[in-house]
């Protein structure tokens, strides 16, 4: 018994030598030739789904009133508690003044940059929207310019210029957009305002905030029937009282600031 299990344990001491030494010998190969070793690809990372609205098909209805809301989070509502935003209430007070009966169509989606925007208006049911509007209301450039607060970081002139510089034919190309596609709507872009007014450097910034309207609204004065709707000095002097807990957005009451600036605006 002994002898079997000697001899058993020589012969996979064997085996397990021989297949070292083809390992090796292939290992070595693969060196010399200049063979790569293939590794599986890795695993696709699963990207989540864009937040952009599913638009359903125009269908106008004789009499009605249409307004198409445009652009990122402030547009959404972010920072509202009822998510109403400043167009929220804008539509209410139009339809307290008309009478009419109001549709909306709101595409805001949150974090949406200008580039990202002036792409959106390229798909056909959202020009199909563009179409049918007769009061279209933007709100875009925030991200442009401060990135999440990030970008107020450095003040630089050299980086503000290459924000505005990036910026502003990104406006211009979107109101060529909607211009081409509806010549008769009334278009209203929502000023910045500047969330850091009480912070550090806010001289600076409320200057950077102030030149970058002034150039936005150069811009919509190319456009017939083109309003860029001042709203800096409505948060001005009171920032913090009109700004959600993210120091960010407007909460509700600065969502009403707006959207009362802007109803006053619209006449009928």
């Amino acid at each position: 018994m002994r002898e079997k299990v000697i001899r058993w344990t020589m012969i996979m001491g064997l085996v397990s030598g021989l297949l070292w030494v083809g390992g090796l010998v292939f290992a070595m190969q693969d060196y010399f030739t200049g063979a790569a070793v293939v590794q599986p690809p890795p695993a696709p990372i699963e990207q989540p789904a864009a937040a952009i609205p599913v638009l359903a098909p125009v269908a106008v209805k004789e009499g009605t009133f249409r307004v198409l809301a445009l652009g990122d989070s402030l547009t959404k509502g972010t920072g509202d508690p009822e998510r109403k935003g400043y167009v929220g209430h804008a539509v209410a007070d139009m339809k307290a003044k008309s009478g009419k009966e109001i549709v909306l169509e709101n595409l805001g989606i949150d974090g949406q940059t200008s580039t990202q925007l002036a792409a959106y208006l390229g798909q056909a049911p959202v020009q199909a929207q563009v179409k049918a509007a007769d009061i279209i209301l933007v709100s875009i450039g925030g991200n442009d310019l401060f990135r999440g607060g990030q970008a107020m970081g450095d003040l630089s002139e050299n980086r503000i210029k290459e924000t505005e510089d990036a910026y502003l034919p990104q406006l211009d190309g979107i109101l060529q957009q909607l211009r081409e596609h509806n010549p008769t709507a009334r278009i209203f872009i929502i000023g910045l305002y500047n969330p850091f007014s009480e912070l550090k450097d806010s001289a600076t910034t409320n200057k950077v905030v102030r030149d970058w309207n002034y150039k936005s609204s150069e811009i919509a004065g190319k456009y017939t029937l083109t309003v860029l709707v001042p709203t800096f000095d409505l948060f001005q002097l009171k920032v913090q009282d009109y700004l959600a807990k993210d120091l960010f957005h407007p909460n509700a009451a600065g969502y009403r600031l707006i959207g009362d600036r802007l109803a006053s605006l619209i006449t009928w």
